[in-house]
């Protein structure tokens, strides 16, 4: 029993003191920078345009039709510009928990969201990785406070929280590396993201509209179904639109026959 209540203490030690190295100066986490909360909106306040209310969803997904909007203004220390750094410390503790850039265009922060500006001496990018590197803490922190699945991390919270940081110039250093990985990263995700759309134009051109079996149908002279009259128009004025190599073309027909869903390629 007693190293059961032992493991329990050192479980909650290691949640407000996370390892370091041991030349890092060490620290409450809230005395390296300036946290703003934001503020708690009514709907009387919420008009049709104006400057958006940034919450959880506009910072992980961006300004939507569901984002709201006011046209009064506020404390000039909630309002967010492009580039600054905020931490929305309440929520569901594995996902909404987090740091995060903002890369949208100037709003006003809403509650629950602290708006971060690090201390003289403190690189901001360095600080958002510290943040990033905490995450496992504020998840653990906030689970032990949830009651109706929402979990939270207070002043208290970061003001208990250990945090460190090495002189200047490391910190930058640290920052360009940590920095360069996720430029790396989000350039990947740009380029998965395009092929997956690259991908579904492919499926609908060929598997939808039919188009080689359009153009197949054109060459060999037979009829094309009304449905896809439009499209034939199209290759019959551009020929060399459909760019695919005859190793390619020839796999499908050149005929339409028609079926329960109508007309669809010869033999499919």
């Amino acid at each position: 029993m007693a190293g059961e209540a032992s493991a329990v203490v050192d479980d909650k030690g290691w949640l407000y003191h996370p390892y370091f190295p041991d030349h890092w100066k060490r620290c409450p986490l809230y005395s390296l920078a300036q946290w703003v909360n934001g503020l708690a909106f009514r709907n009387i306040q919420f008009s049709d345009s104006g400057l958006p209310v940034i919450k959880i969803a506009e910072i992980k997904g961006g300004i939507s039709g569901q984002t709201k909007f006011t046209q009064q203004t506020f404390d000039d220390a909630v309002r967010v510009r492009y580039g600054d750094l905020l931490f929305s410390w309440s929520g569901q503790p594995e996902t909404s928990i987090d740091a995060f850039w903002w890369r949208d265009p100037e709003g006003w922060l809403n509650q629950h969201i602290f708006r971060v500006t690090p201390t003289e001496g403190i690189d901001p990018v360095f600080f958002y990785y510290l943040l990033r590197y905490l995450k496992p803490n504020f998840v653990g922190i906030a689970r032990n406070k949830q009651t109706t699945g929402l979990g939270h991390i207070t002043k208290r919270d970061l003001e208990n929280l250990e945090a460190a940081y090495p002189r200047l110039p490391e910190q930058r250093a640290i920052a360009h590396i940590l920095g360069s990985l996720d430029d790396k990263i989000e350039l990947n995700r740009q380029m998965a993201q395009t092929l997956e759309s690259i991908a579904r134009a492919i499926f609908k051109s060929w598997f939808v509209d039919f188009d080689p079996v359009v153009v197949n149908a054109l060459r060999a002279g037979n009829s094309i179904p009304d449905k896809f009259t439009k499209r034939a128009a199209r290759y019959r004025d551009n020929p060399d639109e459909l760019s695919l190599s005859e190793e390619i073309q020839c796999q499908f027909p050149d005929r339409f026959q028609d079926s329960e869903l109508g007309p669809i390629p010869e033999r499919w």
